[in-house]
């Protein structure tokens, strides 16, 4: 366990600890082909299982991962170039049914950092410098609870533009205002769907949420996504967006509405959301964003501060 968690923010202990693997440790084989088996709760995205599977020492690892809720469903992460993912046989859900279960995810995931490293062991990179969303803004977030009349209702849908195991996921995000420019992110519905599957999925969410549009992107072949949404049924309004501007010019105005505190969060069932939006580094982003982009479109459309900048986006009704 070569790595503490009190030492894990700690860029001089984690490098401390690479270096010594590299230099001290590997010197100390009697022979070069010795197995070596590392150990490790994960603590960092930059810990030192994250170092060698990144190509650290330029080794192939094989790599056994445990975390604790099973998802085989979950691809292997494109960054780990040298890592050889070991089957573990085990069925989806708690690794563990003893130790942990349904009952105790509330407290588990309440500490967002710990829960995705130690517990999921896969770290990730909240609040990195020129993070447009940071911890702080989402607890008020979550805080925030509005009174008053809803005026409208959407649901965005960022549909993936392939279906298969290693596709993005289709962000579904529901989303309102309330008078007083103030607005709610009200459920995510996002997931891995079929096309008729995301497309009965956003059709549940606008029931249950007796929302009055779907907001769908134009540029991901807009007329398909409409085609597939009344293919399965839908006979709502949909509102087609074109994006003119990339993913930071559009997403920069909404995450300003949650710097003014206009922007409540359901307590529950965002989870996911928050998590990618946490990581969102617009200079760095190599992954689509879907379920932030679900959730852009539809804020985009019932805030006044943004849609009424029509460099941002063009809609048609």
């Amino acid at each position: 366990d070569p790595t503490k968690p009190n030492a894990a923010e700690s860029d001089t202990q984690r490098e401390e600890v690479n270096d010594l693997f590299s230099n001290t440790l590997k010197s100390r084989l009697a022979i070069e082909t010795t197995p070596i088996i590392v150990i490790q709760q994960r603590v960092h995205h930059r810990d030192l299982t994250g170092h060698l599977l990144t190509g650290g020492s330029g080794e192939k690892w094989h790599h056994l991962n445990l975390p604790v809720i099973i998802d085989n469903a979950e691809p292997y992460p494109d960054e780990y170039t040298h890592g050889i993912p070991i089957a573990h046989g085990l069925n989806d859900g708690w690794l563990w049914e003893a130790k942990h279960s349904e009952k105790h995810r509330v407290a588990l995931m309440s500490h967002r950092r710990t829960f995705e490293s130690q517990y999921m062991q896969a770290p990730r990179r909240f609040d990195a410098e020129g993070a447009l969303w940071r911890e702080e803004l989402l607890q008020l977030a979550r805080a925030n609870r509005w009174s008053g009349r809803k005026t409208r209702t959407v649901v965005g849908v960022d549909p993936a533009v392939s279906n298969g195991a290693t596709s993005d996921e289709t962000g579904i995000v529901v989303a309102s205002a309330y008078e007083g420019e103030r607005y709610s992110v009200d459920g995510d519905y996002s997931g891995k769907y079929t096309p008729d599957g995301w497309a009965k999925a956003a059709i549940r969410a606008y029931d249950q949420h007796e929302a009055d549009a779907i907001i769908v992107e134009k540029n991901q072949g807009g007329a398909m996504v409409e085609h597939t949404l009344r293919l399965a049924g839908f006979r709502g309004r949909i509102i087609n967006v074109h994006a003119s501007k990339g993913k930071f010019a559009r997403a920069e105005p909404i995450a300003a509405l949650y710097e003014q505190g206009k922007v409540s969060h359901a307590p529950s069932g965002l989870y996911r959301l928050e998590s990618q939006l946490l990581e969102y580094v617009p200079a760095d982003a190599k992954k689509s964003p879907d379920r932030m982009d679900a959730m852009v479109w539809a804020l985009t459309d019932l805030a006044p501060l943004v849609t009424s900048q029509s460099t941002i986006f063009l809609k048609s009704r």
